[in-house]
């Protein structure tokens, strides 16, 4: 009906307005309560009914990112990120080399967990290490997050929107990292090489001894051995017959009572850590987009928004700039729930560039994805200011790079 379409796209320009400004007259407006504003309005509205709204949440990417962010704040207590930070002291020869060293890292930690609780840990780390190096952090915080979104591009379970797309289009982890992990590799590389000309004469350290990180070496190895055995279930999840969620949220759950053993301060310690937001968002989102779609607003903007219009099929270079365009004016996770409608699921080529010009496109500012925005709040609590402006000018040539490469891998590959 006609209000019903009305009321709908009300709500959804409502929501994605609070999304993208995120402060009104002083007052911050956190993602998840935009989303949940949305979803509440929806159903006392009457767009969706209360069984639409529960059918319409996709549990299994809910259960995947809880099960993911459990191991993540359980690995912290085994003391791994504090061994992370050794490394870097320990490699640290010169700048370049530690700079490479953090990229390469976060980058697979990021690939194996997701990108938001990566750097959430790792952050406190790196700041450390460069208070020991006598180095500028800012070059290798930047270096941070932009390597953990790259590498998060990578899997399935890197980051929020892959995890969305994998279990939206029914695609397996092996394939999924197939097709990525080249594209994450190279787009590592060229960050890289652009950082260490860009940051120059910053990346200078005066190298020292790592003072031994403290862990509690039982929990670490049952922890590093828990991720281990997560990786591999995933890459043979397929064979198996097992969906994702289903390992992350064992893993999750025997890594919290690992981590439990050492107390309820423990254990309250990693449920804290939890992004429990992230989850609200999703959640909200999923019923947001629901009322989207059964109130035709989403064939509507389909019609609207070029390579879709008339029932057409984007390219993959269309998609790419359209995608890259959303995913810095609404943030890339609402980008993708709203794309992902207008894709077919059986066609992989879409959604393999939808996972990676989004996650990718997160890199032009430090709002552009949650791992920036991470990082910086973090880096804030030390006294340690990113500018927004300075950073575009970093930000703006990695991403459109790694936009370039992206297009032309996928086109390459599909």
């Amino acid at each position: 009906m006609e209000w019903e379409l009305t009321v709908a796209g009300a709500i959804f320009l409502l929501t994605y307005v609070l999304i993208s400004v995120r402060r009104v007259k002083g007052v911050n407006i956190r993602m998840p309560y935009a989303t949940a504003v949305g979803a509440v309005l929806m159903v006392l509205l009457g767009i969706v009914s209360p069984s639409e709204a529960v059918d319409s949440v996709d549990t299994g990417t809910i259960l995947l990112l809880l099960g993911m962010m459990l191991l993540a704040s359980s690995l912290e207590t085994s003391g791994f990120f504090g061994v992370v930070g050794d490394i870097l002291v320990g490699k640290a020869s010169d700048g370049r080399r530690l700079l490479g060293i953090l990229m390469l890292m976060s980058a697979v930690l990021s690939a194996l967990m997701l990108n938001d609780a990566v750097v959430l840990l790792l952050t406190p780390a790196v700041i450390g290490c460069c208070r020991r190096l006598r180095a500028d952090p800012i070059p290798y915080l930047v270096g941070l997050f932009i390597s953990a979104n790259i590498g998060s591009v990578a899997t399935a379970v890197g980051n929020p929107q892959n995890a969305y797309i994998a279990s939206h289009a029914g695609i397996g982890f092996a394939e999924f990292s197939m097709y990525m992990i080249p594209l994450a590799l190279l787009c590592l590389l060229v960050s890289y090489a652009m950082l260490a000309y860009i940051f120059g004469k910053r990346l200078q350290i005066t190298p020292t001894e790592p003072e031994g990180a403290a862990t509690d070496p039982l929990r670490l190895r049952v922890m590093s051995a828990i991720l281990v055995l997560m990786v591999a279930a995933f890459a043979l999840s397929d064979i198996m017959g097992v969906e994702l969620w289903v390992i992350a949220v064992i893993a999750g759950i025997v890594s919290f009572a690992v981590a439990a053993t050492g107390g309820v301060r423990t254990a309250y310690g990693v449920a804290l850590r939890v992004d429990w937001g992230v989850l609200i968002f999703f959640i909200g989102l999923f019923i947001v987009m629901e009322g989207a779609v059964l109130s035709g607003l989403v064939d509507v903007l389909a019609g609207v928004f070029p390579g879709f219009s008339d029932g057409n099929t984007p390219s993959i270079g269309e998609l790419t700039v359209f995608t890259a365009v959303m995913s810095n004016l609404i943030s890339n996770v609402p980008a993708v729930v709203l794309i992902g409608e207008m894709i077919p699921v059986g066609n992989t080529a879409l959604w393999m560039t939808l996972a990676a010009s989004s996650t990718l496109a997160g890199n032009l500012t430090l709002i552009g994805a949650a791992a920036n925005v991470i990082v910086e709040e973090e880096a804030e609590k030390e006294c340690i200011a990113l500018s927004f402006f300075r950073y575009l000018k970093v930000g703006a040539p990695v991403c459109v790079s790694t936009l370039l490469i992206s297009w032309l891998w996928c086109s390459l590959v599909f």
